[in-house]
Order: C-alpha cells, then sequence, then structure tokens
C-alpha cells in the first residue's frame, strides 16, 4: 500500500506562498534580519504585504538598535509616514556612504534648516551583543548649541558605565586588535522636526590607541561626509570634507576578582580638513545635508578603514600644499621687501 504524501512537503509546482501567513509571519519571518526582509519582500507581491507589517520592522529595530525601545524614539518613528520603523530602518542602516558631492544643496531650501531638536540613540556592541544603549536630545534653536562646537556627549569621566562583557587584555597589541574587529557602534540621529534619521557611525573602529597617562583606551569611529556645495554660509570650498567623530573612552575597572572594560566617555564632534571644530550651527547643516542626500551601504570593516586612511592621505596632502604655498608666499614677500629696500637705498645714494 502506497504512502500519501506528507502534507506540509511542498512539491515542485508550490512555493512558500502555499504556507499558511501564520506560519511565515511566525516562523520564518520573524528570524530574518532587515536586509533578508528586504530582499523576501520583492519576491512576491504576497510576501511584501506580508513584509511591511509593522510589528515585524518594529521588533527588527529594537533588535538591531536596543536604544530604538526608548519611548521617545517609538513615539516619534511611529510617526514615519510610508511604514514607520520600516522607513527608520531604510534612513538609519549602517554603513553612511556620503564621500561624493549631494545632488541637493542645503542653502536652496531654507525650510530644511528648520529644526526645534535632534536626538541621539546610540547602541555599542562586543561581538554583536549590546553592551551600552543611551538615548539623548539636544535642542538645536538656541546660542547654547549653534555657536559653541558641535558637540554631543553621552557619558562623562564623572558618570561611566560598567560593562560584564568586554574583557580586559594586558597585551596591547591583542586588546587593540581585538577591539577593532569586535566592538562596534552605532549612531542614529533623529530629526524630530523632518521625520529624518542617519546613523552617522562607521560601524567598527577606525583606531584604537591608550593613553599613556590614565591607561584609558580612545576607541574612535569616524564618517567622512563630502560638505563642499553643501554649506550655506560658504565657510567650506569646492571638494571639502568634514570628519564626523565619535569618541569612545574605556577603562579598566575590577569586578570579582576580574578586570574589566567600563565606558568613561563617548561624544560626537564635528572636523574640518584642518581638524577645527565646526559649530552647532554648521554642524546642524551639514547634518540635514546627509539626511536628504546620503547613501547607505553595508560596508565591510576593511573599506572603513581604507575609506578612512584616504581621507588622512588627503589630509597630509593638503597639510603638504598649504605649507609649500605659504612658503612660497614668504619668499615672494621676502624678495619683494629686499626689492623695495635695495630701490629705497638706491634713490638715496643717487
Amino acid at each position: 500500500m502506497a504512502s500519501s504524501p506528507c502534507p506540509t512537503k511542498l512539491t515542485s509546482h508550490q512555493g512558500i506562498t502555499s504556507l499558511l501567513p501564520d506560519i511565515i509571519e511566525t516562523h520564518i519571518l520573524t528570524r530574518l534580519d532587515g536586509q533578508t526582509l528586504v530582499a523576501a519582500a520583492c519576491t512576491s507581491s504576497h510576501l511584501h504585504s506580508l513584509c511591511a507589517q509593522e510589528k515585524l520592522w518594529q521588533h527588527i529595530c529594537s533588535s538591531t538598535w536596543p536604544s530604538s525601545n526608548d519611548p521617545r524614539v517609538r513615539t516619534l518613528v511611529s510617526s514615519y509616514p510610508g511604514g514607520g520603523h520600516r522607513s527608520f530602518f531604510s534612513h538609519s542602516f549602517p554603513v553612511l556612504d556620503c564621500q561624493k558631492q549631494p545632488s541637493k544643496r542645503i542653502h536652496d531650501d531654507d525650510s530644511l534648516l528648520v529644526t526645534e531638536q535632534i536626538i541621539s540613540a546610540v547602541d555599542l556592541y562586543y561581538r554583536n551583543d549590546p553592551v551600552f544603549s543611551r538615548v539623548t536630545e539636544n535642542e538645536t534653536v538656541t546660542g547654547w548649541f549653534q555657536f559653541p562646537p558641535f558637540r554631543i556627549d553621552l557619558v562623562d569621566a564623572k558618570d561611566s558605565v560598567p560593562t560584564t562583557k568586554i574583557p580586559f587584555v594586558s597585551e596591547a597589541n591583542i586588546l587593540f586588535e581585538e577591539l577593532e574587529k569586535n566592538l562596534t557602534l552605532s549612531w542614529i540621529i533623529i530629526d524630530s522636526s523632518r521625520n529624518r534619521a542617519v546613523n552617522l557611525s562607521s560601524r567598527w573602529p577606525v583606531s584604537v590607541r591608550q593613553d599613556w597617562l590614565t591607561s584609558d583606551l580612545h576607541v574612535k569611529y569616524a564618517v567622512v561626509i563630502a560638505a563642499g556645495g553643501n554649506q550655506r554660509w560658504g565657510l567650506f570650498p569646492a571638494r571639502e570634507c568634514v570628519e564626523c567623530e565619535v569618541m569612545v573612552t574605556l577603562g579598566g575597572r575590577e569586578k570579582k576578582g576580574e578586570e574589566m572594560l567600563c565606558v568613561k566617555e563617548v561624544n560626537m564632534q564635528m572636523k574640518d580638513m584642518e581638524g577645527r571644530n565646526l559649530s552647532g550651527k554648521d554642524g546642524l547643516v551639514i547634518l540635514q545635508g546627509v539626511m536628504e542626500s546620503g547613501k547607505r551601504k553595508n560596508g565591510r570593516r576593511e573599506e572603513v578603514k581604507e575609506r578612512y586612511e584616504e581621507f588622512l592621505m588627503r589630509k597630509i596632502d593638503r597639510k603638504e600644499k598649504k605649507e609649500w604655498a605659504e612658503r612660497v608666499l614668504n619668499n615672494v614677500c621676502l624678495a619683494a621687501g629686499l626689492v623695495v629696500l635695495v630701490a629705497f637705498w638706491a634713490f638715496k645714494v643717487f
């Protein structure tokens, strides 16, 4: 007697769409990450409707960025037009690639400059396991923000945050390599006025160094932003770049007989090609330009470091050209002074 085929087995002319929607939603889609879910939504109209559910994308955002569970962020993201958390994910998915000139210039539309508050949702991971999450708000309309250097502080030295998952290794080279590979960061800035967001982190560190005096570890994340033609007040010439720098300071702490690393400081700054800090007003313009025109890509750690090293070489080349121009100008001024002096004495003598 022939056995009947298993009812759950799919034949050659069947596909995933033959499964019950509850099975797809509960046992398949909830196991996918954001990228895979986007790819699955493009396969059929049936899967597209299932993959567009707000609860599904809310789960993906909260698992990807624990800071997005903060009530302030959830309330703001839920008001996003065209998909809520799905739009938030598309805005915030790393890594940001914005070294090309933006197609839309901020000074062409003054309405883009109107924002009253930005929210930072920050997550630090060790081996993809969250070890630090924090949300902070910054007003952007008063002189306290616009005129001083652009800087956002999450943790200062007086309020260190202990972690239980980042071990301390006495060998500096091994420790540096471990942090460069496994200590990743997400820093999402949300414009509460326009329902836009951007992830301003390189995801992996671009450098790790140790302070010889305090033995603290300074882990740097950096994104290079093309700012030429995107600056309203003309402070940046064409092909000018801005470095968005996030610095995480880690310090050792003894806990239950084992030394672990705690988060001592976390801050973000923006600097021009000469290392000068941008003001809050200029930094806000750069932020809004990136939110409008910045592209996202899932880059690799090696690519992130290569792009930053290329930026450092450009800074060195720029510095050398500036020093050469200054030397030429000094020589010209010196020669001109000598000519004037000789001409003066010649006039006096003859």
